[in-house]
């Protein structure tokens, strides 16, 4: 009797109803933030594809000086002649191998978004470092980029090539993207070898010092609505951007 009597008094009553209200409410934002959670990485995979046991590769072309520029300074009589490159603030600096700016702004625009979704999943490398290899998922940065290189040269390619200083649609060579001196361009191509359809290439390059930079600001802000778009379907874009103004991009052009 006297359990039933304290469970009878209001006051009790009024804790155990705000105990199991409170608990309905953790439950139901923790699921709330679990449903979150899981449409977020489910619109990731299908724009950039399933990682579920292996990385995805993010990838900066490793570039070089030319061995006959390096010839001409070095024989030169210019103060620091063996050293081909200048750092901020006047330091002369000798390095073998370089990464371009352009190429490396538009990966910090990525890798905050895949950071955010994959953790440690990712892995950032050269192509160098790679030795061409196909059968992975990555997500190429430039032009000069292998990957890209490949991309471009394929028969099958029915997205985009360069010519001169144009963008050049492959389904019809009247649709073009040249730039000027307001506008550089930049492309976006979900691509997937016929040999390993299960990986998921995407390619951002661009002509002018913008256009790689702005497709990578472009598809950090915008591939929740790829992603609805296209689904996990490969598909092509161009993206007209203002000269040095990388967060002015937008789309000019589509394809799938």
């Amino acid at each position: 009797m006297l359990l039933l009597d304290i469970f009878a008094n209001p006051i009790v009553q009024g804790i155990i109803g705000s105990l199991i209200a409170g608990f309905l409410t953790i439950g139901i934002i923790e699921s709330y933030k679990y449903w979150r959670l899981y449409v977020l990485h489910r619109k990731f995979k299908r724009v950039f594809g399933a990682y579920n046991k292996d990385r995805l590769h993010l990838v900066i072309p490793a570039l070089s000086v030319r061995p006959d520029v390096l010839q001409l300074l070095q024989a030169s009589n210019l103060q620091g002649n063996q050293f081909p490159l200048v750092k901020f603030g006047g330091a002369f600096i000798r390095s073998s191998k370089l990464l371009a700016y352009s190429d490396t702004v538009s990966l910090k625009y990525i890798l905050d978004i895949v950071a955010t979704t994959l953790g440690s999943k990712s892995v950032i490398v050269t192509d160098e470092d790679l030795q061409n290899q196909l059968d992975l998922s990555l997500i190429s940065f430039g032009g000069s980029s292998f990957y890209c290189s490949y991309v471009l040269a394929q028969q099958h390619n029915r997205f985009y090539n360069f010519n001169g200083n144009a963008i050049v649609s492959t389904q019809n060579a009247n649709t073009s993207f040249q730039i000027d001196p307001t506008y550089d361009y930049g492309f976006i191509i979900k691509y997937r070898h016929d040999n390993f359809p299960n990986r998921t290439w995407i390619i951002l390059a661009g002509l002018g010092e913008s256009g790689t930079r702005g497709a990578g600001w472009f598809l950090s802000k915008n591939w929740r609505q790829l992603s609805d778009t296209f689904n996990d379907n490969p598909f092509g874009l161009v993206v007209r951007v203002n000269h040095g103004v990388d967060n002015s991009a937008i789309e000019v052009h589509r394809t799938t």
